[in-house]
């Protein structure tokens, strides 16, 4: 059972109806990246960027939180002037240039998961706080996974994506025992992948994930009890905030945690219906200025 607040008692609604009474006091806003701050497709609508800094403006906090580590996030990240970010979906957490937490795999659990996914020929990357990192040839065997990732999440010219321009940064090497390592996701032959994965590896976290629609196209393995959930209470522990004070926006699965744990969540027109009914607040799809319109009528914009 997910923690209720009192907020919770209202009901979900749709961006057109009645203003969200909110106190008049700041706020923390915890936006999820892809699909919810950015399109499908990468994109960060002008709308977006405006209204997380006329929030910070106003005297709010505003963090991303994503799957992505710091590494992963492009190039207008720093120009946002964010508070911080929650990457790794609550394995690291940074606030005010400092890092709050950072839970890692350890160098023999990375050793042993490399080896086991050599042997089983699954290509894989490391998502580590400093890059993402592969061994040599695998841009080459994820590239049709890549593409089908790339053609469910509305890219276009699918031909034309690379793993490179997928996966921003990704560096092959012989380098991979690494000990900043949140998790190792691979591309999955089938199914039984991911179910053989969980038996070799029951002291790890587990998850599968793809394209728009959630076709099982990667498989990962992380430290266990990860949640974004549990990173918002630590993120709030840490900088003295109340959840009553905290606002939280997604649009998938993995969000609805966090959408229900703080005092207000919102789900983007974008989101799937199990995660807009957990929602206080439905706003319109991330390419309709979803999220600068969540922020207004939460009165974030000062």
């Amino acid at each position: 059972m997910h923690a209720m607040h009192a907020i919770h008692a209202m009901h979900a609604m749709h961006a057109d109806s009645s203003p969200v009474a909110v106190p008049e006091h700041r706020r923390v806003v915890l936006v999820d990246v892809d699909g919810t701050l950015v399109t499908y497709t990468g994109v960060l609508p002008d709308s977006a960027a405006d209204a997380v800094r006329r929030a910070r403006a106003a005297g709010h906090r505003v963090y991303p939180i994503t799957g992505r580590s710091k590494a992963e996030m492009p190039g207008w990240f720093d120009e946002l002037g964010l508070d911080g970010m929650i990457g790794a979906n609550g394995a690291y957490i940074e606030s005010d240039g400092e890092v709050v937490a950072h839970r890692r795999m350890g160098l023999m659990e990375v050793t042993t998961v490399i080896g086991w996914l050599t042997r089983r020929g699954l290509p894989f990357y490391l998502e580590a706080t400093s890059g993402l990192y592969a061994a040599p040839g695998f841009c080459e065997a994820a590239l049709p996974a890549v593409r089908a990732y790339a053609a469910g999440e509305g890219w276009a010219d699918i031909e034309a994506v690379s793993v490179a321009e997928a996966l921003h940064g990704l560096v092959e090497t012989n380098d991979l025992v690494r000990d900043d390592v949140s998790k190792i996701s691979y591309v999955l032959s089938s199914t039984a992948d991911l179910e053989a994965a969980r038996e070799a590896f029951p002291m790890l976290a587990h998850g599968s994930w793809g394209g728009r629609g959630h076709t099982a196209l990667f498989g990962d393995m992380g430290v266990e009890g990860i949640t974004k959930a549990r990173a918002v209470d630590l993120l709030l522990a840490h900088i003295g905030v109340d959840l009553a004070d905290a606002v939280a926006i997604g649009d998938a699965a993995i969000d609805i945690g966090m959408l229900d744990r703080c005092g207000v969540g919102v789900a983007m027109g974008n989101a799937s219906q199990e995660v807009k009914g957990v929602a206080d607040l439905v706003t319109d799809d991330v390419e309709a200025d979803g999220l600068a319109k969540a922020f207004a009528r939460l009165g974030l914009l000062g």
